[in-house]
């Protein structure tokens, strides 16, 4: 059976269309078997790496982006006249199942535990009514989609809601990162982080730890990739010794995978400071094997999680996220030790290619579709 005309739709109102997990590893393996279009966050419509992105509005407004986006999602998804549709986002639930009802097969990945989620939004007024609608379509969802899940803690809420799902982990797409990986580490002193900048990543930790390592006649830079939202800003700008560190802070927007870790190859530490959410204790940040697959040592969270990848492996040092102190001390260790900094960098590389590959995620993925399909080998 010939595959490749096969039509499949992936749909996210929330994410940006080049986002790692979506576009980079799912959207990028299935093109090489079926029809690919995107529907989600993009400045145009295009095709890039023979996927069809179609570009879906960015709503600030967040009450109006859960309540009329999967309307408007539904008019574009409708067009595309897919086979499977593959949802990205709890919000576009609703979504999916008036595709249900016309026939269509839907995907739901989940990308976080977002009962658990809900409760780690400040923004949420009503976090128990949110509870309570999302509860209601998680169900709905349950019984006509097909889940796959991005974590196997999340294993433990869905087998008792449904045994139709698999898990696919956001493991390193090597063939990806070959290209980008440090051929020779250096013992420079400037730390990068890629990915969404919101406090609770641990930034203004991350900040004061400069400034206790200026103290101490270190002077390390911070290259930070990602959109810098305006609250958090505002913070920074007010730390009383931002003045003091401010050259050394260098914030560069919103990139392409690429494009950022493009800035990573004359980077030396990997930083994944993460606070301790419902959600995020028990889920494996992507960057801590980015980070690896291109030979950063790396400092994150002493979260049990990630420890069992980190300090188990001796790929970087897990430290209290909470304290700027523990983080400075940490950049010490790897910058002042040169022998182990590169042996961390090695072995991160080391333990990617050998277990955290995205290669022996994909057998799953395909056989979904497979299964979805009905197409036998």
């Amino acid at each position: 059976m010939d595959k490749s005309n096969i039509k499949i739709c992936h749909l996210s109102s929330v994410h940006f269309a080049l986002d790692t997990r979506i576009f980079y590893r799912m959207c990028n393996t299935l093109s090489k078997h079926y029809k690919v279009t995107l529907i989600a966050v993009h400045p145009q419509k295009e095709i890039k790496h023979n996927i069809q992105i179609i570009p879906f509005r960015r709503y600030h407004n967040r009450v109006f982006r859960v309540v009329f986006g999967w309307l408007i999602m539904f008019s574009k998804a409708l067009k595309i006249n897919a086979k499977i549709y593959h949802l990205h986002d709890p919000e576009l639930i609703p979504c999916g199942l008036l595709l249900k009802l016309l026939g269509k097969k839907i995907i739901w990945d989940v990308h976080e535990n977002i009962a658990e989620d809900i409760f780690d939004k400040p923004w949420l007024k009503n976090q128990k009514l949110a509870f309570s609608i999302f509860h209601f379509f998680e169900k709905k969802a349950c019984k006509y989609f097909y889940l796959l899940l991005a974590e196997k803690s999340y294993e433990k809420h869905y087998k008792d809601l449904t045994s139709n799902y698999s898990i696919i982990l956001n493991y390193c797409d090597l063939t990806f990162f070959k290209k980008l990986e440090q051929k020779k580490y250096d013992q420079g002193k400037y730390l990068f982080y890629i990915g969404i900048i919101l406090e609770n990543r641990g930034i203004l930790q991350i900040i004061e730890a400069i400034h206790i390592l200026n103290k101490q006649g270190e002077k390390f830079h911070f290259h930070c990739v990602g959109e810098l939202y305006n609250d958090l800003y505002f913070k920074i700008l007010n730390l009383p010794y931002y003045f003091e560190i401010k050259d050394q802070l260098h914030f560069y927007g919103r990139k392409s995978l690429e494009d950022g870790y493009a800035l990573a190859k004359n980077m030396n530490i990997g930083l994944c400071i993460i606070w301790p959410m419902s959600n995020s204790k028990e889920s494996y940040p992507t960057k801590l094997f980015e980070y690896m697959a291109i030979g950063l040592p790396i400092i994150t969270s002493d979260f049990p999680l990630y420890k069992s990848v980190v300090e188990e492996n001796k790929t970087g040092f897990c430290v209290n996220p909470f304290s700027a102190t523990e983080i400075a001390n940490a950049i010490l260790n790897i910058h002042r030790d040169a022998e182990k900094s590169k042996q961390m960098a090695e072995k991160g590389k080391t333990i990617v290619e050998n277990k955290y590959n995205w290669n022996s995620e994909i057998p799953t993925l395909l056989n979904v579709y497979s299964q979805l399909l009905n197409i036998t080998k």
